[in-house]
């Protein structure tokens, strides 16, 4: 147990070597625990797997004196207990300062005592003294099911975060030290690296341009039991003729200050064989999502080669149960062969019910890319089996449909929203629809319409290179209140000649919708790829690429990228996110290419956008991943 190993490994010991001290703070995803220590060395420990495996440092760290000579003289200890499951305990530590509770704690049998973690001072009338700052205490409440366990922040937002999101607020509980304060995160982080792939790794793929060091198209989801965790995915080393050698995951558990690198063994590259589900020569359309309980889960189109001579592709879903770090075999959820494509999948927990994770996608013949039903796989188990995919709309002779994402509104009805095509010859614009479901999948409505997609493409102005973008696509989500809002790129603001950024919403389920809005700034320019996600006060964000900057040297395409924020949906203040850089350095797959989606996720009340962007004049390097934070 964490405790037994702790006190083995380490003890309390741990002198200080100046007045304050910090105190540490880890994270478990598999447990949801926080624990926190003093000792240096008990940290380094659990850093070396001392404590079992799964616990990483948070970078949250608080002020108190492990020497009490050292301590100023009103500070008082802070006891230490862990509460033994065996003796009717939680496993789980506690800290008090408070010493009636710290006596009561004692005479519990179901909690041993392990002496005095630290000290530190008390507030005095309400209020902490000079030069210190609250230490605030979250509960999360599973006592009953052995599994009590507490957080403490000196972050007043954080503390906030928590208790919305489920974990009861105890208040102020000591006073730590103001002088040791949690490390700064940075403004954007590069989350990607150079590639870790070997040349040839594909093994006998066809021909097409290798874009080594290239990242595209990536996502980005929070845990919602762990507001520090996040986990990005992105298409590593891109084909010009499709696909990647293989997808990358990154995991944070600092609130993104840091990132560690993993990859679910969906293609050859990332080591799938055919063990293991994974001997696909490349991966396509990364997506992950978290379930109520923590559990995280990556989805990848994996293909057999450029889509050619009957290869094979499949939909490939892993799990991941600690974070993100490492992740389990894949469970091929629907595989055919060429020419029958399994296309532009995406992948949704329930987040009312952890038993449910639903997968949705169009399949298309490529003979002819007329018709395109959507296909519907979900697990009801938490992911250990997975239910046949099926059909759940066809669209109809010469019809298809594309980029099928599901939301679940607060009431547990699932809304599948899509673009659909008329694929005959003079046929009207595509539009947006989506599908309603009140029964976890089994049954959905009929289709209903959002709105008729506008799009003219996105083109370098001055060369007439086509930028590959999202086109007719789009992004759907639904914030707490169960309000649904869309964002799409359409050029009816600009008389059809460039395209902006739009927006519609609906109050009542998705059964009705606003006229579409204009998001991006009419600046005679093309905006392109919205994201969006929603704040937990509500406030609207949706990030974007435009080409304001952009100048008429023929060589260089300048771009930027931009979060447009708002609390009504009509009116949007705008920040610059990243750029200038020169766009026309991306990998070229049937266009400048960097996704034909990014991400964009909330921390409580921080947009996190998760993109691609290009480092201009680095052709050994042409993109990465970067994470950026606003509160």
């Amino acid at each position: 147990m964490f405790a037994q190993a702790v006190a083995l490994a380490f003890g309390m010991a741990g002198a200080a070597a100046q007045a304050a001290d910090p105190v540490i703070e880890f994270y478990n995803a598999n447990l949801d625990h926080y624990f926190v220590t003093i000792s240096a060395a008990e940290a380094d420990g659990i850093d070396r797997g001392a404590a079992g495996p799964g616990w990483h440092r948070t970078a949250r760290v608080f002020g108190a004196y492990a020497d009490a000579l050292l301590a100023p003289p009103d500070a008082v200890p802070v006891c230490r207990f862990y509460g033994n499951v065996a003796d009717g305990g939680p496993n789980s530590h506690f800290y008090t300062a408070d010493p009636l509770e710290c006596a009561a704690v004692k005479r519990d049998p179901g909690w041993h005592f392990e002496g005095i973690a630290f000290h530190a001072r008390l507030p005095v009338g309400g209020a902490c003294p000079a030069a210190t700052v609250p230490v605030l205490r979250n509960y999360n409440r599973r006592f009953a099911q052995a599994d009590s366990n507490h957080r403490y922040t000196t972050d007043g937002d954080l503390h906030v975060e928590m208790t919305a999101i489920g974990w009861a607020a105890e208040g102020t509980v000591m006073c730590a030290d103001s002088g040791i304060t949690t490390p700064a995160r940075a403004a954007r982080v590069v989350v990607s690296g150079l590639s870790e792939f070997t040349s040839g790794c594909e093994q006998l793929d066809t021909p097409g341009v290798m874009y080594t060091n290239a990242e595209v198209e990536p996502f980005l989801a929070v845990n919602p039991r762990a507001p520090d965790n996040l986990i990005g995915v992105w298409q590593q080393d891109r084909w010009s003729n499709g696909s990647a050698r293989g997808l990358v995951a990154a995991a944070s558990f600092d609130g993104g200050r840091s990132w560690q690198l993993s990859a679910a063994p969906f293609s050859r590259c990332t080591g799938g064989t055919p063990g293991n589900n994974g001997d696909f020569r490349r991966a396509s359309d990364p997506w992950v999502t978290f379930s109520p309980n923590g559990a995280a889960f990556q989805i990848a189109l994996a293909v057999g080669r450029a889509l050619e001579d009957g290869s094979l592709n499949a939909l490939a879903v892993s799990r991941s149960r600690d974070g993100g770090v490492t992740w389990e075999t894949p469970i091929l959820v629907r595989q055919d062969a060429d020419p029958m494509l399994n296309d532009k999948e995406t992948i949704a927990a329930d987040p009312t019910d952890a038993r449910y994770v639903y997968v949705i996608w169009d399949r298309v013949d490529l003979t002819t890319e007329a018709e395109g039903p959507t296909w519907f796989a979900r697990t009801a188990d938490g992911g250990d089996t997975w239910e046949p995919a099926r059909i759940i709309y066809n669209p109809g002779a010469v019809r298809s449909t594309l980029n099928n994402q599901i939301v679940v509104l607060p009431d547990g009805t699932l809304i599948n929203f899509f673009t659909e095509f008329d694929n005959s010859p003079g046929a009207a614009q595509p539009r947006l629809r989506l599908l309603r479901s009140a029964d976890k999948g089994v049954t959905w409505s009929a289709p209903v319409d959002v709105a008729t997609v506008m799009s003219a493409g996105t083109r370098d102005p001055d060369t007439g290179t086509r930028i590959r973008d999202g086109t007719n696509l789009g992004q759907i989500t639904v914030d707490r209140q169960g309000r649904l809002f869309v964002v799409w790129q359409d050029a009816r603001t600009a008389g059809d000649a460039r395209d902006a950024v739009l927006i519609s919403r609906s109050t009542d389920g998705g059964l009705a919708w606003s006229a579409p809005a204009q998001v991006s700034p009419d600046l005679g320019t093309q905006a392109f790829t919205p994201a969006i996600a929603i704040a937990r006060d509500g406030t609207i964000g949706v990030t974007y690429y435009d080409l304001r900057n952009n100048t008429a040297d023929p060589a260089t395409l300048p771009t930027d990228y931009w979060l447009a924020r708002s609390t009504d949906g009509v009116h949007w203040s705008e920040t610059h996110v990243d750029g200038p850089f020169d766009l026309a350095i991306a990998p070229n797959a049937n266009g400048i290419f960097l996704g034909d989606y990014q991400g964009l996720a909330t921390m409580g009340n921080t947009f996190v956008p998760f993109y691609a962007r290009t480092n201009t004049g680095n052709t050994s390097n042409r993109t990465d991943i970067v994470a950026a934070f606003f509160p």
